[in-house]
């Protein structure tokens, strides 16, 4: 609280309780109360207890300090801080503290006098006052004696609250789930569709898979192993899958004559129209007119397929901000490699 005097509290060794040391002027009298909001109450009822001492500026005083209880009948609930107020008559300040208690023994109960311990300004010694003492008394509650024995009454239900409905909710929302879970997979499963597509990876470019494949034949070296048919037969299907998933050519259902008609279209380039006869007129010696073409042709055969591949690639396509988009590495090397 606001006061034109300086109020400092410290504890000292000595001297139990709180000290309030208060300067200014000189000490000349002090009034002390200890004072109950009402002298009879109802057992476990709380009241509280105020007290007040009255003193000059610059008094120090040795305020008390309590524990649980007064006596033994009465109880602290709780103890409020010491208020100053600074009185009309400017050199005296009224200090105020709040003790909240309560009884659980009926009949009558004194409060005894509080002790403060007073010095004034300049003085070596404490002086000790003390409040009046009170009269409590505690009553129990009423009793009809005449009347009926009544019945405990039962226990008070608590009012529902959302918290209560929380888990019926979520029990009632997880079998809606799983409801609608089943509902959709037994309807996805009549059309023969998943119950979660997961994206796909895009398929791999054609000519790749062609490259990849002719790398992987030349692994193998089935010529050099005596497998000439078998290196024929597995290097112009390889052609052929590239043909149907790069033109879109059924380049599988057909002859060698069928292929060349039908790539002429095509590979407008008339040098590898030359490398795919090459290639095939090879293939049909070795496979049906059980020739052996030499290891030269063989090798040769592999790299004209490779370039066959090369030369029809898809041009690349141009992002709009009109730079061109350069194709991987690796079908940049294949085809250095190659050519």
């Amino acid at each position: 609280m606001e006061m034109k005097g300086t109020l400092i509290t410290k504890y000292s060794g000595k001297l139990s309780g709180l000290f309030i040391l208060v300067l200014l002027c000189p000490f000349t009298g002090a009034g002390q109360k200890a004072t109950p909001d009402t002298a009879r109450f109802l057992i476990g009822q709380q009241i509280n207890i105020t007290l007040e001492l009255q003193v000059k500026e610059g008094t120090i005083v040795n305020w008390p300090a309590f524990g649980d209880t007064l006596t033994n009948s009465l109880e602290i609930i709780s103890v409020s801080a010491i208020d100053t107020v600074k009185q009309s008559n400017q050199d005296e300040l009224l200090l105020k503290q709040v003790i909240r208690i309560t009884s659980f023994d009926s009949g009558f109960h004194v409060l005894p006098p509080v002790s403060f311990a007073i010095k004034e300004s300049g003085s070596a010694e404490f002086t000790e006052v003390f409040s009046e003492a009170s009269l409590l008394e505690v009553m129990n509650v009423a009793v009809d004696l005449s009347a009926d024995i009544k019945d405990i009454k039962p226990v008070m239900k608590a009012p529902y609250t959302l918290r209560d409905f929380l888990p019926y909710f979520l029990l009632l929302l997880g079998l809606g789930l799983a409801g609608l879970l089943l509902w959709f997979y037994l309807k996805n499963r009549k059309k023969n569709k998943p119950l979660i597509r997961f994206p796909s990876k895009p398929d791999k470019p054609a000519h790749l898979v062609a490259i990849e494949q002719l790398e992987e034949l030349k692994r193998e070296q089935l010529w050099q192993k005596g497998q000439i048919k078998e290196y024929y037969t597995r290097l112009t299907d390889i052609l052929r899958t590239y043909f149907d998933a790069r033109f879109q050519v059924d380049a599988r259902e057909m002859t060698s004559e069928e292929i060349l008609d039908a790539m002429r279209d095509q590979l407008s380039d008339a040098g590898r129209m030359e490398d795919l006869r090459k290639i095939l007129m090879l293939s049909d010696m070795a496979k049906f007119a059980k020739g052996r073409p030499l290891g030269a042709d063989n090798e040769l055969s592999h790299t004209l397929a490779v370039s066959v591949v090369n030369s029809s690639i898809p041009a690349p396509s141009r992002p709009e901000t009109g730079s061109v988009q350069q194709p991987p590495n690796n079908e940049q090397s294949d085809s250095n490699t190659n050519h």
